[in-house]
Formats: structure tokens, C-alpha cells, sequence
């Protein structure tokens, strides 16, 4: 991932040309307020530009297409007090476990990152009751079993040198 510093220093461009550069290359992720583009949408942007008879009018369409650059919202939310104590047992029942899964229902997209919040501190006060349901069940039986023949073969061999 190329961040607009990577791109000032790629071009030797400063901050307003980078952000137009970022623009026309497409691609770009908003990771925690950053904007990043990858590596495969500069290579095909520098790819257009190279075949291109005229660079400017390339880079320009690529803004136009490229539409507005993604902005990152803040959900605002708070936990309550008396949630800071919660632990696995009472979770909701919108928070499910099977081992090797977790699903969270809610409404929309605030309650399920509220949810995902609150998991969040349950597993901070309550992790190994968390990871008893989400760890799967081991598989005693072929243990078992596999102890009992090399107990019994133990006891053979034994038996024979006596």
C-alpha cells in the first residue's frame, strides 16, 4: 500500500499534487483517516500512462472516472458503566458462539460495532470463557483409544518376558 507521502516521494511531488496523483491512479482505501492506494492500481496507472500519446489528458480522465476520494465517518458511541464488567455469560443473545464461529446480529451498523464493542470487553474480562466457546471440542476419542493399545501392547510385551 503507497500512502500520499510515498507518492510525494515517488514523483517528487508536494502534498496538493500527490492528492491529485492519488486521485487519478484509483483504488484508494481510507485506513484509519489514511488514504492508501495498492500496489497492482499504481502499476496499471503508470502502465496507461506510459502507452498514452497524451499524458495529461490520460491523467485527467483517470480523476474523472476515479470519482470522489472515499471519506472515512466516526461512529460515536459510548459503553456504559456498568457494562465495563461484562463478561461471557451475559453477553446478548445477538452474539453467538459454535466453535470456530462467532455471529453478531443487530439492526444496523452502529448496533453491530456496538455489539462487537462490548464482545471486545467481555474478552478482555472473560477471554478463557470466550475461548472455551469458540475452541473446538478436542477429539478424546482417538486419544483415548490410541492410549489404551499402547497400554495394552506394553502389557503384552511384559507378560512375554516374564
Amino acid at each position: 500500500m503507497w500512502s500520499r507521502h510515498d507518492i510525494e516521494d515517488l514523483f517528487e511531488v508536494r502534498r496538493a499534487t500527490a492528492q491529485s496523483l492519488m486521485k487519478a491512479i484509483g483504488g484508494i482505501q481510507s485506513v484509519g483517516g489514511t488514504h492508501l492506494i495498492d500496489r497492482e492500481s499504481l502499476l496499471e496507472f503508470l502502465t496507461r500512462s506510459i502507452a498514452s500519446d497524451d499524458l495529461s489528458a490520460t491523467v485527467q480522465k483517470s480523476k474523472v472516472d476515479a470519482g470522489p476520494m472515499p471519506r472515512s465517518r466516526k461512529l460515536t458511541f459510548a459503553l456504559p458503566a456498568e457494562l465495563r464488567t461484562v463478561m461471557a455469560a451475559d453477553l446478548p443473545s445477538s452474539i453467538r458462539f459454535s466453535p470456530g464461529q462467532l455471529l453478531i446480529s443487530g439492526r444496523d451498523s452502529v448496533e453491530v460495532v456496538e455489539l462487537l464493542y462490548l464482545l471486545a470487553q467481555a474478552m478482555q474480562n472473560d477471554l478463557g470463557s470466550i475461548q472455551a466457546m469458540l475452541d473446538p471440542v478436542p477429539d478424546t476419542t482417538a486419544t483415548d483409544g490410541d492410549d489404551l493399545r499402547m497400554l495394552l501392547e506394553s502389557l503384552r510385551s511384559r507378560r512375554e518376558h516374564f
